[in-house]
C-alpha cells in the first residue's frame, strides 16, 4: 500500500542508488505534477540508463528498442492529449467485453494444473495470462509466454512496420482495438497508445493477477469467503486489488536545464526520479501521477483478469492452498512494480 510522506519531510531530495549514482528524488504531489508537465525535464533518459533498471519506458528498456520506435514513445506533444485518446480506447465496457476471451485463456493455463501436486502459479498462469490476451489482442503468436513488454512492443513494430493504423485495423478482433485503430491520432500518438496496452497488460496487470492471487491464498477467511460465496468475487479481488496494488516507484526524467521544484533547484544534467508511489492512492488513478493511463490500463485489465482466473482457481481446485508460509513467497521490486515474483502452492 502507498503511505503519504512523513509530515514535514522534504519533498525534493538528493539521494544515491544502490550502485553509487546520484538521483533526485521528487515526492511531493505537487512537485511531481510539476515536474511530469515541465519540458526541461526530459523523457528521453536513455543516457542515464546506467542508473535506471529498465522497468519501464526509460533508460535500459528504450535503449532494447530501435532508434525510430523509441523516438516515438518521445515525441508526444501534448499529455493532456494524449490521457484525453485513451481515456476515450481503455473504456472498463471494453475491457468487460473481454471476459469471455480471458475466461478461455484461463482455462487453457489451468488444464495442465490437473496433473501436478505442486506449482508455481506465477510462472504458470499470473504472468503468461495477461500476455497471451496482449499478445492475442495485437495479433500475435505467442512464442513466449512470459515475454517482456519490450518484446511484445517490438513485435508489434516488425509486423507493422510503417503501417501501424493499417496492421490494427486488420487484427482487431476486439472492441478495443477496433477503437485504438479508428482513433485519429499522429503516428506518435498512436505508438504510444500501444505501448500503453502493452505496458499497461503484459507489466501491470500481472502484478495485478499475482498480487491478488497471493494476497487470497495467504488469507483463510477471504478464502473461504470466495469459495462460499462466489458472488462476492468481485468485491473481494476490489479489495484485494487496494491492497496489493503493484505500482512502486515511479517515473524518471533528466534535467536539460535547471529546473526549480518546491525550494530545491535542480541543475541540468541530472537525473530525477519522480515518485507516483509516494502520492496519495487516489490522485494516482486519475492518472496526474506516475504512470498515468498505463496504470490506469493495468489496473482495469488487471480487475477483470483477477476475477476471472481466481473464480476458475477456486472452483476447480478446492485443495489449493499455499506451500510456503506467506512470509517466504518472494517479492519482485522493479522501477515501474512491486509483484509477488513467485508463488508455490500444493493444488491436491
Amino acid at each position: 500500500m502507498c503511505e503519504r510522506p512523513t509530515v514535514g519531510a522534504p519533498r525534493v531530495v538528493p539521494t544515491v542508488t544502490p550502485g553509487g549514482v546520484k538521483v533526485w528524488l521528487v515526492t511531493g504531489y505537487r512537485d511531481v505534477r510539476a515536474g511530469l508537465s515541465d519540458p526541461r525535464l526530459s523523457r528521453d533518459t536513455r543516457a542515464a540508463a546506467h542508473v535506471i533498471d529498465g522497468g519501464g519506458i526509460d533508460g535500459q528498456a528504450l535503449r532494447a528498442l530501435p532508434m525510430e520506435l523509441a523516438d516515438s514513445l518521445l515525441r508526444t506533444e501534448s499529455a493532456d492529449r494524449l490521457r484525453r485518446l485513451a481515456a476515450a480506447v481503455f473504456t472498463p465496457e471494453r475491457v468487460e467485453r473481454l471476459r469471455p476471451r480471458i475466461a478461455e485463456l484461463a482455462g487453457e493455463l489451468l488444464v495442465p494444473l490437473r496433473h501436478q501436486r505442486s506449482v508455481d502459479l506465477v510462472a504458470e498462469v499470473a504472468r503468461p495470462l495477461p500476455t497471451l490476451l496482449t499478445c492475442g489482442l495485437l495479433g500475435l503468436p505467442v512464442e513466449d509466454k512470459t515475454g517482456s513488454w519490450t518484446e511484445v512492443l517490438l513485435a508489434v513494430h516488425e509486423r507493422a512496420g510503417s503501417s501501424l493504423p493499417s496492421y490494427l485495423k486488420a487484427v482487431a478482433d476486439s472492441d478495443l482495438v477496433a477503437a485504438l485503430a479508428a482513433t485519429e491520432t499522429t503516428a506518435d500518438e498512436l505508438v504510444n497508445l500501444v505501448a500503453m496496452l502493452v505496458v499497461g497488460g503484459v507489466e501491470i496487470a500481472g502484478g495485478f493477477v499475482a498480487n491478488a492471487m497471493s494476497a487470497l491464498l495467504e488469507s483463510p477467511h477471504r478464502l473461504a469467503l470466495a469459495r462460499n460465496a462466489p458472488t462476492m468475487l468481485p468485491d473481494l479481488v476490489a479489495e484485494l486489488v487496494r491492497r496489493s496494488d503493484p505500482l512502486h516507484v515511479g517515473t524518471f526524467r533528466c534535467t536539460t536545464a535547471p529546473i526549480r521544484l518546491g525550494d530545491t533547484v535542480i541543475p541540468a544534467g541530472e537525473v530525477v526520479m519522480l515518485a507516483g508511489a509516494e502520492c496519495p492512492s487516489d490522485r494516482r488513478d486519475t492518472g496526474a501521477v506516475g504512470h498515468g493511463m498505463q496504470y490506469r490500463v493495468g489496473a482495469l485489465l488487471g480487475r477483470v483478469l483477477a476475477e476471472t482466473v481466481l473464480e476458475r482457481l477456486i472452483g476447480e481446485y478446492p485443495r489449493l492452498r499455499l506451500a510456503v508460509p506467506a512470509g517466504q513467497v518472494p517479492w519482485q521490486f522493479t522501477r515501474l512494480s512491486r509483484a509477488v515474483e513467485s508463488l508455490p502452492v500444493e493444488v491436491g
